[in-house]
């Protein structure tokens, strides 16, 4: 096309019409020639630079349209090369990955995982909210009067999904007693008069229901006294039957430990003669010596058997003080 385009003009340059007209038409020939082009240039676009048609199409046809009779030509040549120069070497693929290193914003705090640990990291709020409650899972784990206190202790956390949290584990905590409670009950309404004995055992069950919610510092202020009411109320029912039982002696003991009235001691002596496991016995002396401040008594205590010695932390104790500096 474009060789007829240069015999057309060729024929202009000898032939005798008027030269404004013969001009004009070697422009119209010459832009036919740069659109017909132009199309057929946008198909040999690089597969990587192809974009929006459209202004590729004008940019292609503004080149052939800048130079008559070359334009076309230098067009096809620009297409050609750039084909030929994308193959050899692609900016838009990476030639080199370098890792940037990681900066943390501020410098890595390490935290005590052990209980210790733990109970400081959520009151001192140095854990972030997904570790503050995944602690409070962990600890959910450990059913005791101190994991209790630290839930108690977080709910005064400043994240109140954190708080919110620990509201939940204490409600499903005392929910879970709760229902065990009233289960109890019911069978005790549902026991027949003539089964004394069965109604004891029911009533030393419910007295120790009672006692872990109060054990476990679940219930506050005036809940409290209702549940000693009741622990006491049980424990008087079952006690014409039970009262030569371990269990039964093992609850009256916490009851007046619980009220810090006289005779707890006396009655965990009792549970050990009737046959009580130390397991059952030991922890609660334990406390008693610690609430009184006897340490020697607690000593000895420790140094009496095994059990603490199998403790993680009361092990470490027990060994510390059998080997003073």
């Amino acid at each position: 096309m474009v060789a007829g385009i240069d015999l057309f003009s060729g024929w202009l340059l000898t032939g005798n019409n008027n030269a404004t007209e013969k001009l004009l038409y070697l422009f119209l020939l010459n832009a036919v020639a740069s659109a017909l082009l132009a199309a057929v240039g946008l198909r040999l676009r690089p597969v990587n630079r192809r974009g929006h048609w459209l202004p590729d199409y004008l940019a292609l046809l503004g080149i052939g349209l800048l130079i008559p009779l070359v334009g076309p030509i230098l067009m096809l040549l620009g297409l050609l090369l750039l084909n030929l120069l994308s193959h050899r070497y692609d900016p838009t693929e990476a030639q080199q990955i370098v890792t940037s290193p990681f900066v943390p914003e501020r410098p890595r705090v390490l935290v005590n995982f052990g209980v210790g640990g733990t109970i400081q990291g959520l009151k001192s709020g140095v854990f972030d909210t997904d570790k503050s409650i995944r602690a409070l899972m962990v600890v959910e784990q450990k059913r005791s009067a101190h994991t209790s206190q630290v839930l108690f202790d977080t709910l005064g956390h400043p994240d109140e999904s954190v708080r919110l949290t620990a509201a939940g584990l204490l409600d499903r905590r005392e929910s879970r007693l709760l229902q065990m409670i009233r289960r109890v009950e019911k069978a005790i309404a549902e026991v027949d008069t003539y089964q004394v004995a069965k109604a004891a055992n029911l009533h030393l069950e419910a007295a120790q229901l009672n006692a872990e919610m109060l054990y476990l510092r679940l219930a506050r202020e005036g809940m409290a006294k209702l549940y000693v009411d009741r622990w006491k109320r049980h424990l008087d029912l079952a006690e014409s039957v039970c009262f030569h039982k371990p269990d039964w002696l093992i609850s009256k003991a916490r009851w007046l430990q619980q009220c810090k009235l006289p005779g707890s001691a006396a009655l965990y002596e009792r549970a050990f003669e009737a046959g009580a496991a130390p397991a059952s016995v030991m922890p609660y002396l334990a406390e008693r010596c610690w609430d009184s401040r006897d340490y020697e008594q607690l000593k000895k205590l420790a140094d009496a058997g095994d059990l603490f010695s199998a403790l993680p932390v009361a092990g470490i104790i027990r060994r510390r003080w059998g080997h003073p500096a």
